[in-house]
């Protein structure tokens, strides 16, 4: 909890309890109660999960100005219960919806981060992402890119979504909806934008070209999805390029309106055809930013892909050089339909849920262990391992994402910290070839 979250709650506290205190001990409560909720109003924003708590605060504030009380004692009972059971429901709704900070541990350089946009003139946008979104036929692809860099200038957490055109948490809120045909309130995820992450913006790279590590989300993701990892990855002397496959990605805020993804493969005639065109969105981005102020060393590239991001960055690496593939819970049966197999040509690291690791598979098809097991050439550029009590989403939700989504189908048992350790050890490993060691919650797949 952080520090607004602490001081709130006890002058509250401290409001709740006056008759044990002095009447200026209880003012003193009052005055700093208010002066902290305007403070963090101000300081941090607006967050619905503390209406509650305004709510005591000015109700104490009142009580005290105009000197009231009841003198019936039922309803003082009744009074004090609900008072009671207000700041209990805030407690817990400010302590399982915290407003997320992403700390960078063990960190070599700080991170710098822009985000840029990229009108692809020469390429009609792919009917694969038509099917799939709200996306038209006649435009230009268009794409938006995070980009992570090392820098040698100081940083300290800021609020990258805090400005934004439109509240990330409510368009999350509302693909859900509209998704899974539920009603979640519209406000629940309201913070997310005031997330805090430990990178600067406008900073000077450090000197010397540097690797480059692409990120490629999977179906509905979102390039922010990983950026817990990706900080942490560029921390370490890497530049990290996020793409957000415009029609694919849960939303795109494009500067012409946002696209959204319809949700299901099923709107999809050919899911490998979904890749492939990820896939050439991964080289129209290299090459835009071949043109950028950063100096990247392209014949350095590794990629990341999650689920569906996993076979666009195989797909992509079977005809451009790739020094290292990490693919986290990769689809790839999609590709085997297609291609009858998996040509490994690069340093590949595959990394599991355990639900994916147990078969987790649908109807009639096969699971992805049997595709890493029974259709994977060329093993001996293979290394294969899963993570513990995970499930798919675990390589992906982040922050209090990760919190709301534990214990259900997206989310394993691994506690949020476990598993973003343990991602973040995997990736820098994997990254720099050297030999994987296990853990309690990183495990090596036996043939």
């Amino acid at each position: 909890m952080s520090f607004f979250d602490v001081a709130i709650l006890l002058f509250t506290l401290e409001l709740i309890f006056n008759r044990y205190v002095s009447e200026k001990v209880f003012l003193y409560s009052l005055y700093l109660a208010v002066i902290t909720a305007i403070a963090q109003i101000f300081t941090v924003g607006y967050k619905w999960q503390y209406m509650p708590i305004y709510f005591l605060i000015c109700l104490y504030a009142v009580k005290y100005t105009f000197n009231f009380s009841f003198s019936n004692k039922l309803l003082k009972i009744t009074s004090g219960l609900i008072i009671g059971f207000t700041f209990i429901v805030s407690f817990l709704v400010i302590y399982f919806l915290p407003i997320p900070e992403f700390s960078i541990e063990n960190k070599k350089y700080s991170v710098g981060y822009e985000e840029i946009y990229i009108n692809i003139e020469t390429r009609p946008q792919p009917l694969a992402f038509v099917e799939i979104s709200n996306l038209s036929e006649n435009t230009n692809r268009e794409l938006l890119v995070d980009i992570y860099y090392p820098s040698n200038d100081k940083t300290e957490p800021n609020q990258l979504f805090r400005n934004a055109s439109t509240n990330w948490g409510e368009t999350v809120i509302n693909y859900l909806n509209r998704t899974w045909n539920i009603n979640l309130p519209s406000y629940i995820f309201n913070h997310l934008n005031l997330s805090y992450l430990d990178v600067g913006v406008g900073l000077d790279p450090i000197n010397g070209e540097l690797p480059v590590v692409i990120y490629t989300h999977g179906w509905s993701g979102e390039k922010i999805f990983a950026t817990d990892q990706l900080i942490n990855i560029a921390s370490q002397g890497y530049i990290v390029i996020a793409i957000d496959h415009t029609g694919l990605a849960m939303f795109t805020e494009l500067p012409s309106g946002t696209i959204f993804n319809s949700g299901s493969t099923e709107a999809s005639t050919k899911v490998f055809n979904v890749m492939k065109e990820m896939s050439i969105d991964i080289q129209n981005t290299v090459n835009h930013v071949e043109n950028l102020k950063y100096k990247i060393n392209f014949d350095d590239v590794s990629i990341i892909g999650h689920s569906t991001g996993g076979g666009s960055a195989y797909l992509y690496c079977q005809s451009n050089k790739c020094s290292t593939l990490i693919l986290q819970d990769p689809f790839f049966v999609p590709i085997i339909e297609e291609l009858n197999n998996i040509e490994l040509n690069s340093k590949t690291y595959f990394i599991y849920s355990q639900d994916w690791y147990g078969g987790n598979n649908e109807e009639n098809s096969i699971s992805e262990i049997e595709v890493y097991r029974n259709f994977t050439k060329n093993k001996e550029f293979a290394e294969g391992y899963y993570m513990t009590d995970s499930a798919h989403y675990d390589f992906v939700a982040f922050g209090t994402i990760s919190q709301l989504t534990k214990y259900t189908f997206l989310k394993g048992t691994i506690d949020y910290k476990n598993s973003l350790q343990t991602n973040n050890y995997f990736n820098i490993t994997a990254l720099r070839n050297e030999i994987v060691v296990e853990n309690d919650f990183l495990k090596l797949i036996e043939e």
